[in-house]
């Protein structure tokens, strides 16, 4: 699975009122989906989609802040669970794979899918302004992304 299999084009192109008969954009929606949704999951540490992650090993424990977790991909033994992070005990290996992110986009947050949607609609029509991301969505869209939010630094 892929960021265009979580907000498909035809989908992003009525959400943004685009005809089907306009492919010349299609390219750069297909841009902006993936950066809108690559933001969100760096922002809340929130993953739309499958795939296996490896972690550094320090001191025979990895924190691991992302969510959700699917399976391990190496071996492990769980230590104890935190509300933020899940520590997790290994055999000195000095990489930690797990596989983490959705499974099935039906069960993504729609809200945070809302939100990416904003950010698709900002990106495409006020392109030419020199706002950044964050300055261009609104209030409720910065709470929601704030309430999903695994860990503040």
């Amino acid at each position: 699975m892929a960021y265009i299999d979580v907000i498909t084009l035809p989908d992003a192109k009525v959400y943004l009122r685009v005809d089907d008969d306009l492919t010349e954009d299609d390219t750069q929606i297909i841009r902006m989906i993936n950066g809108a949704l690559s933001y969100i999951e760096q922002y809340t540490n929130i993953y739309f989609y499958a795939r296996d992650k490896s972690y550094n090993v320090i001191d025979s424990c990895v924190k691991v802040y992302d969510y959700p977790i699917n399976s391990e991909v190496s071996t492990y033994t769980e230590k104890e669970i935190l509300t933020l992070h899940t520590n997790y005990t290994t055999d000195e290996t000095p990489l930690f794979t797990l596989n983490i992110g959705y499974v099935d986009v039906d069960d993504i947050p729609q809200e945070l899918l809302e939100v990416a949607y904003t950010m698709i609609k900002s990106m495409y029509y006020e392109k030419e302004s020199n706002k950044g991301i964050l300055d261009s969505l609104d209030t409720l869209s910065m709470m929601t992304l704030n309430q999903y939010k695994r860990f503040i630094i």
